[in-house]
């Protein structure tokens, strides 16, 4: 049974009228400022915690001219897979090749081939790494990011030079000049990522405000437990500050253009 929050007076079913019969308040508004602060200060908290996550994410991809180039580095070795990468029973193969090859003989006679299954198979994982590593340089600059990403390139780097080397091992293809340039390369895209979190990459956050007080404000206050009502005073000084600069500014330009 609901009940009013005003004055506790229990509500039936034929208290159908907004207003409490008890105390008259009007029950669809009763303290709706306050709630509609509550759900704006959530809505901006959540922003504050997602904000940073974006703005790594953007210093990841396009922070700078460097990051740029790694985006490029990591692309390159796709564009060698179209290049002679190996001659295999004496006809010259590239990931067309390849897929031709095993969309006629059959993944079954692949298994039962572990001297050619071990050389493809480690391309493979070559190969499916680069989409791997594009999609996590979102997080690469996260509390783990930098760690998880040099792995994921040194997987990326060491499936190319295992698959070289089996084949120059098992010798049951021939490696052509293209594996060779498709190794170098993410040999380099794993070099570039290493200087690149070594020195670092700069991340610009966006300030973002709680109430009119910066986040980093408001999260002390409230990690130092100050209550809510001292916090919220704080809130409509910071805004009344803000609306001040506010309306100087406008009255500075509106002077300025009426000088003019």
């Amino acid at each position: 049974m609901a009940v009013c929050p005003n004055c506790g007076r229990k509500l039936h079913m034929t208290d159908w009228r907004p207003n409490c019969p008890g105390c008259g308040v009007n029950l669809n508004y009763f303290n709706a400022n306050e709630i509609l602060l509550d759900e704006t200060e959530k809505a901006e908290v959540e922003h504050a915690h997602f904000q940073p996550k974006v703005d790594r994410a953007k210093a990841a991809y396009i922070g700078d001219k460097r990051c740029i180039l790694r985006i490029i580095f990591t692309l390159l070795p796709i564009g060698a897979l179209f290049l002679p990468l190996a001659t295999y029973d004496k006809t010259v193969m590239n990931i067309i090749g390849v897929y031709k090859m095993l969309s006629e003989t059959g993944f079954d006679n692949l298994l039962s081939n572990i001297k050619l299954l071990i050389p493809l198979g480690t391309a493979a994982v070559s190969v499916v790494m680069i989409l791997v590593c594009l999609i996590l340089l979102t997080m690469s600059l996260g509390k783990r990011g930098k760690r998880r990403t040099l792995i994921l390139y040194g997987i990326m780097a060491a499936g190319a030079i295992l698959s070289l080397l089996s084949m120059l091992i098992f010798k049951t293809a021939i490696p052509a000049y293209g594996a060779y340039i498709y190794v170098f390369l993410q040999v380099w895209s794993f070099a570039w990522n290493y200087q690149l979190i070594k020195r670092g990459i700069e991340v610009h956050y966006t300030q973002c405000l709680i109430g009119g007080l910066p986040s980093e404000t408001y999260f002390e206050y409230v990690e130092k437990g100050m209550t809510r009502s001292e916090i919220r005073r704080r809130m409509l000084i910071a805004l009344t500050e803000q609306q001040i600069e506010y309306e100087k500014e406008n009255n500075r330009k509106f002077l300025e253009e009426t000088a003019i």
